[in-house]
């Protein structure tokens, strides 16, 4: 028996390679060896070419886990042609097109036919794992696809947890300031615009003393152009700090230092930074948009997507101290059941076992 996991893009540090890497440890743990397949590799593993796929997993016996979020012909082939009869797709959601369509005509294309290609592999795999309850909606919609079964992703913050902060990250940022703090990608389904507006509403009627700072990738500049133009707009580039890409230790020091994490994603498949701040102990204010309530359960305090409402939230949630441990202990709660690597790896093996036994 071979066992291969396939995807368009295996990288060191987004939320897809995480996931890779975390059920590849586990099946090991098993006592099986894993091949990773993928058109373009960003990290430090022995990675085939999706082409290979057809000469390396031929037999009845083996085992193909394919990583869907966006649109990857030769990997969707592969679980509709392969012999092996037993193909899981992982769904970890695509992001609608019209999010990208005026800045990035390309990758809204590339969500297009991640969309397209859905009931193609409903049909055609044995099983389906889903990142949340919000994510398995896409496919049980479409028959005829059998159960959808959720499965949190693996994740990276057993090493944010251990990491080692890098306080050179927030100099001149751990003062009397209230520390407003975003994680992720910088992209349009963020809805950044509404958090910078929430934030300046903020400042304007409850705290003058506040500072929004945005961790995360800049993957397109003109949509970061954009950004910085509002700030300015809005009168608040002396209170905003946009940092790029960031280390861990990086990334461990601004959670440390945050006063809460703020979300106002459009869409969110899953939303990683809601596990993160969970686990270090972080409030959260959030729009309740797409897997964000489902990730999020009681951890968070919710606002309607209008920066007033957001601005109002926040306050509640900074001067209420009795709700805002309430919050945390449900938060640590909801990690440590439901979202740590331990209890994942777990479901996973459950889930493994089964899939090999069918």
């Amino acid at each position: 028996m071979r066992i291969g996991i396939a995807l368009p893009t295996l990288a060191n540090g987004d939320a897809v390679g995480h996931d890779v890497f975390g059920m590849a440890r586990a099946i090991r743990k098993l006592g099986h060896d894993v091949e990773f397949f993928a058109w373009t590799n960003a990290s430090e593993e022995s990675v085939r070419m999706l082409d290979e796929l057809p000469r390396v997993l031929r037999s009845a016996d083996d085992v193909l886990i394919y990583h869907h979020s966006i649109g990857c012909e030769p990997a969707v082939r592969a679980v509709e042609r392969l012999p092996c009869r037993r193909k899981v797709v992982k769904y970890h959601n695509v992001t609608p097109p019209h999010f990208f369509e005026k800045i990035n005509p390309k990758l809204a294309e590339g969500c297009a036919e991640g969309l397209r290609q859905l009931p193609r592999l409903a049909r055609s795999a044995t099983a389906i794992w889903a990142d949340s309850a919000f994510n398995a909606r896409d496919f049980e919609a479409l028959a005829p696809a059998g159960p959808v079964v959720e499965l949190p992703p693996f994740h990276h913050a057993d090493e944010l947890f251990h990491a080692e902060p890098d306080y050179r990250a927030v100099a001149g940022l751990d003062d009397w300031n209230v520390n407003i703090l975003l994680v992720g990608r910088v992209v349009p389904n963020k809805n950044l615009p509404l958090a910078i507006r929430a934030f300046a509403e903020f400042r304007r009627k409850y705290q003058p003393r506040a500072r929004l700072i945005v961790a995360g990738g800049w993957p397109l500049p003109d949509h970061i152009e954009m950004l910085l133009k509002l700030i300015r707009e809005l009168g608040q580039e002396s209170y905003s700090v946009l940092t790029g890409g960031v280390s861990v230790g990086q990334l461990k020091a601004l959670y440390l230092t945050a006063d809460l994490l703020l979300v106002t994603s459009e869409h969110e498949g899953f939303c990683v930074p809601l596990i993160e701040a969970m686990g270090l102990r972080i409030p959260v204010v959030a729009v309740p948009n797409a897997a964000i309530p489902f990730t999020a359960g009681e951890a968070a305090r919710y606002a309607d997507p209008d920066p007033s409402v957001i601005a109002a939230e926040i306050d509640a949630l900074l001067t209420d101290p009795v709700a805002r441990e309430q919050q945390l202990h449900a938060g640590w709660q909801r990690y440590t059941e439901k979202f740590s690597n331990q209890s994942i790896e777990r479901k996973f093996e459950h889930l493994f076992r089964e899939l090999l036994e069918a």
